[in-house]
């Protein structure tokens, strides 16, 4: 509903937001999905009818209603710039209450004031909110994008079975016990793996699926128990068809979904890399930051948390985070940096300060002098910098750090709003050692292929196999 329609007759109908009643007069703001619109009732006004007024006052909050009216221009001193229906308002002249509705737990505002578990009880309340209802909007838009896309580019949707038989993934599986077959149980899918690998036998060289995935895991930020996958295969191909296709696919989606030009082509990392230089094989490269490698200087140190750690085989890393040394006081650092990078297996995080008079913080006793200028040098760190530094199994300190990198990021705005920057990482392991049950496991599944130069390694060494 914008300017073009004044003078128009018109139905709508939605939920009530708000009213503000000034006697002969009720303005009503009536939400639907499309926006929100200005109802006016003038007992005043030409063709409103009798009690019509007295009906509309008894109507409350979140109230659905049918409105007939006519669409008129509003003053100017009038106009909410802030609406795409601002500048009009609808002169109600029928009125129809399909629902009344009990007193909301909470106010349908875009940044309502209250907790997410009040949200989730109430969540059909929640999904009324405009953000909620732009991600499904975006998301829906986004699914058609990619659809079209692949349909392009020759690939068939098939939809695979829920209700499918155990295989051994990366978590658990939800079991459904079988009725006809007492003692028995389906699974259900981790993905359509199995599937999709017989439609590639079946001689269907391009299928797809906007799959649904089902994983019994603990809940965390990247790990749901039931998610959304695009999921994809494709026959006799290369590694790069795959890339290719891929960012064709995303570059695509972007544009047509959100209007956002990506550029190509997309960053690509070797894993060992990734892993060296961020901590993690998913790293966010929107801002800088790198893990810094201190370990020889480690090991010649009067520190022995890093000079034993070096000694036994460990290594020591560290992040220099810029401009942050007024930031974070010491209780930051010690009770909440140490505990975070403690939750990825870390057993401390020493930390330091670059000041005019040189290094001061849990390490400066160690790093006097030409010791600190050494350490300074090493991390490229300059006046008004945190050190923040991880002594340990080579695992736990890329894990540490990388993870400790992503929340510095955040909490700091390191990141540009609105900006991408993907990237494929390539060269995964093809096993992963299982500690405790003493065996290596497939990284991903088992349909994963080597890279030809480590066929020779499977026996010897397969942790060097790379995927």
């Amino acid at each position: 509903m914008t300017h073009e329609n004044v003078g128009e007759e018109v139905v709508l109908n939605g939920w009530i937001e708000n009213h503000r009643h000034h006697g002969s007069l009720l303005f009503l703001d009536l939400r639907d999905r499309y926006g929100v619109t200005q109802i006016v009732f003038d007992e005043e006004q030409k063709g409103t009818p009798k009690g019509l007024l007295d009906r509309a006052v008894k109507l409350g909050a979140e109230d659905v209603i049918s409105v007939r009216g006519s669409v008129a221009p509003r003053a100017p001193d009038k106009v909410n710039k802030k609406r795409k229906t601002g500048s009009i308002e609808i002169f109600a002249t029928e009125l129809t209450v399909l629902n009344e509705a009990e007193t909301p737990p909470f106010e349908v505002l875009d940044d309502p004031e209250c907790g997410e578990e009040l949200r989730m009880r109430y969540r059909y309340l929640d999904l009324r909110r405009r953000p909620m209802q732009n991600a499904l909007e975006k998301r829906s838009a986004f699914v058609t994008a990619v659809r079209n896309y692949l349909a392009e580019q020759k690939f068939v949707d098939v939809e695979t079975p829920i209700l499918t038989k155990s295989t051994p993934e990366g978590a658990r599986d939800y079991l459904v016990p079988s009725r006809v077959n007492p003692g028995q149980f389906y699974a259900l899918p981790q993905s359509p793996q199995i599937f999709k690998q017989l439609l590639m036998v079946a001689g269907l060289d391009r299928y797809y699926q906007i799959a649904r995935c089902f994983r019994d895991e603990d809940l965390r930020a990247d790990r749901q128990p039931e998610f959304t996958q695009i999921d994809l295969e494709m026959s006799f191909v290369e590694e790069d068809d795959v890339l290719d296709l891929v960012e064709g696919m995303v570059i695509r989606a972007f544009k047509d979904a959100f209007g956002v030009e990506v550029a190509r082509p997309f960053a690509r990392l070797d894993y060992d890399d990734a892993i060296t230089r961020y901590g993690v094989d998913k790293p966010d490269l929107r801002f800088g930051m790198e893990l810094i490698d201190i370990t020889e200087l480690a090991a010649e140190c009067d520190f022995k948390v890093f000079s034993q750690t070096v000694a036994d085989g460990g290594i020591v890393k560290g992040l220099c985070v810029e401009g942050a040394g007024e930031k974070f006081s010491r209780k930051d650092i010690e009770k909440g940096l140490t505990a975070y990078v403690g939750e990825y297996g870390a057993r401390g995080l020493a930390w330091a300060k670059l000041t005019e008079e040189g290094i001061a913080g849990s390490i400066s006793k160690f790093f006097g002098g030409e010791a600190g200028e050494r350490l300074a040098k090493a991390m490229g760190a300059k006046t008004g910098d945190l050190l923040l530094f991880v002594a340990d199994r080579k695992s736990i300190v890329h894990r540490a750090l990388g993870e400790l990198r992503v929340k510095l990021g955040t909490d700091l705005g390191l990141r540009t709003p609105g900006e991408f920057r993907f990237a494929w990482v390539l060269n995964f392991p093809m096993f992963v050692h299982d500690e405790d049950r003493g065996r290596w496991d497939s990284s991903h599944h088992p349909f994963t292929a080597p890279v030809d130069w480590d066929l020779e390694d499977y026996s010897s060494d397969p942790g060097a196999i790379k995927s």
